[in-house]
């Protein structure tokens, strides 16, 4: 079952800053979303089976999804070349998701916000500096209420990984 497409949705959703000035070299661009987050990454914080990751690479992008029962996990790595706008992505998020509710994440990156959809998930947007940006996102498993600590753990063992 595909809930969203998060990775689609997520690179429409995309605002840039335009940059002429190369950005610094980032651990985005040598890292898979599959080694950042594990399958044994995934079971652990949410208690349950899922399938292999399956990834996806383009040149400055990387994502895995994990499935297991009606539900889906998503980790998408991105680095930008352009400088990221967090204010832009959470309204273009909100056009593509007006049933999804943003709130602030702290502790992690320089700016990181969840989408919570109702009845269907959450995933936690975080902004790794200017360039560099985490999705994870897990759908299918229960509401907000019920998968926000294990989106929270996921998003951790990437970043100390990264």
């Amino acid at each position: 079952m595909q809930i969203l497409a998060p990775l689609a949705f997520l690179l429409a959703a995309t605002t840039h800053t335009p940059n002429t000035v190369p950005p610094p070299a980032s651990a985005l661009k040598t890292h898979s979303a599959c080694t950042a987050v594990t399958k044994a990454d995934i079971e652990a914080a949410l208690g349950r089976p899922v399938s292999a990751g399956v990834e996806h690479r383009g040149d400055a992008q990387s994502t895995c999804n994990y499935e297991g029962g009606d539900g889906e996990i998503t980790i998408a790595l991105i680095h930008s070349n352009d400088k990221l706008d967090a204010d832009a992505e959470i309204a273009d998020l909100k056009k593509l998701l007006p049933e999804g509710v943003v709130r602030d994440a702290t502790g992690l990156g320089a700016r990181a916000f969840f989408v919570d959809i109702p009845s269907a998930g959450a995933q936690l947007h975080v902004l790794r500096g200017e360039h560099d940006f985490l999705m994870v996102s897990v759908l299918g498993f229960g509401g907000p209420a019920q998968v926000s600590d294990a989106v929270m753990r996921i998003a951790r063992k990437a970043l100390d990984r990264l």
